[in-house]
């Protein structure tokens, strides 16, 4: 196996490339200086692991994670369990015994499914179709219905729950809880959730769409994992586009790739109106192959007499054009969605009788039913 060694000094250093030189399982391709060193070898193929010191200069959780998925295992040698930990360093070797990192096979990244809070990602193509209002929606709901819920604004072209519910701070949650866990400080994300309601917790978004490259690659799905091991349900409003970037380098998209990927449900909203129908159908297509083999639960917003179409014609269309019937229609309730609004808090605590909230409510109770787990609901509420 070809290594790359990145020690930045380390007093190990010399001893490693003597026992790298003597193995018959091991090579040595490259010495490098630094971490933009070592990330730019990655990305050429001449290695299939790193041997690192986890207090390298530069090494942070998104550096790691940028290394494993361009097929670079990461291992540290010498180094502290606990930091490797924090850096999502799976790997830890001694001198003498480097060349187990040859007979390795990698780890799942995530943590066992019964650690793992379940996750709804709420999704929908651009356009305004009322993802933030749905995602809040569901939220307050489950957490209405007893589920410990966190609500994650990861919406990368810019956060609104944040101003839906009054929390006016520059300060982004999301920006936070990433940059401490970029720096292998990830317990530190549940810092960083605001208390809303009873059981419904929020990590605010981007109060500035330019705020997106702070929102790191490694670091977010750390954030994701530290949460999902803090609550009985996370529930994240996504961006709209999922275009993939170049490489292996993170790009704006790569936020709303990772929460659909690790979803256990996928909630995709549209609007019934003819542009947002046709935005709809192109975007469940796109859906389709960004994540193959999820169909999404599909909800259509903002439904309304006024449009002149049943919901029985919209299932046909539907039906026809993507293979996807609406599992939930939920009505336009201009007054109320608007009350919410002035007043910063969520539809169903100031309109608990509307007809949106009624319908989401329903819907909330059918998801958390169906991704329910131990820890989900209290006893009494399963």
């Amino acid at each position: 196996m070809d290594v790359v060694l990145a020690a930045g000094g380390a007093a190990w250093e010399a001893a490693a490339i003597r026992e790298i030189e003597a193995s018959t399982a091991l090579r040595l391709a490259r010495r490098c200086v630094d971490v933009a060193d070592l990330l730019a070898v990655a990305e050429t193929d001449v290695a299939s692991a790193a041997l690192v010191t986890a207090d390298l200069a530069g090494l942070d959780a998104d550096a790691v994670y940028r290394l494993e998925h361009a097929g670079v295992r990461v291992a540290a040698v010498e180094s502290d369990d606990g930091l490797c930990r924090a850096l999502g360093i799976e790997r830890t070797l001694r001198l003498g015994s480097l060349d187990v990192v040859a007979r390795d096979v990698p780890a799942p990244r995530q943590a066992p499914q019964e650690e793992r809070a379940p996750l709804i990602a709420v999704w929908g193509p651009a356009g305004a179709p009322g993802r933030s209002t749905v995602a809040l929606g569901l939220a307050s709901a489950a957490a209405a219905q007893g589920a410990d819920t966190v609500l994650v604004d990861a919406d990368t072209y810019g956060g609104s729950l944040g101003q839906a519910l009054s929390v006016l701070d520059d300060v982004s949650g999301l920006v936070a809880a990433c940059r401490a866990a970029n720096t292998g400080r990830a317990a530190e994300a549940g810092d960083h959730l605001l208390g809303i309601d009873d059981n419904l917790r929020l990590l605010t978004g981007l109060p500035r769409a330019d705020m997106w490259p702070q929102v790191r690659t490694g670091a977010f799905e750390l954030v994701l994992a530290r949460l999902r091991s803090l609550a009985g349900l996370v529930v994240v409003d996504c961006g709209f586009s999922l275009e993939t970037g170049a490489g292996h380098t993170g790009n704006r998209n790569q936020s709303t790739l990772q929460v659909l990927d690790q979803a256990d449900v996928i909630v995709a909203v549209g609007r019934p109106d003819p542009v947002g129908l046709a935005r709809l159908v192109r975007g469940l297509h796109d859906l389709g192959e960004a994540v193959p083999g999820r169909p999404p639960t599909l909800v259509v917003n903002m439904t309304r007499t006024s449009l002149g179409w049943r919901e029985r014609e919209i299932d046909a269309t539907l039906r026809r054009l993507t293979g996807i019937v609406p599992t939930a229609y939920l009505p336009f309730d201009q007054s109320g969605l608007d009350l919410a609004a002035v007043s910063g808090r969520t539809p169903r605590e100031v309109a608990p009788s509307s007809p949106f909230v009624t319908r989401i409510e329903v819907l909330a109770r059918s998801l958390v039913s169906q991704v329910a787990g131990p820890g989900v609901l209290p006893a009494a509420a399963s």
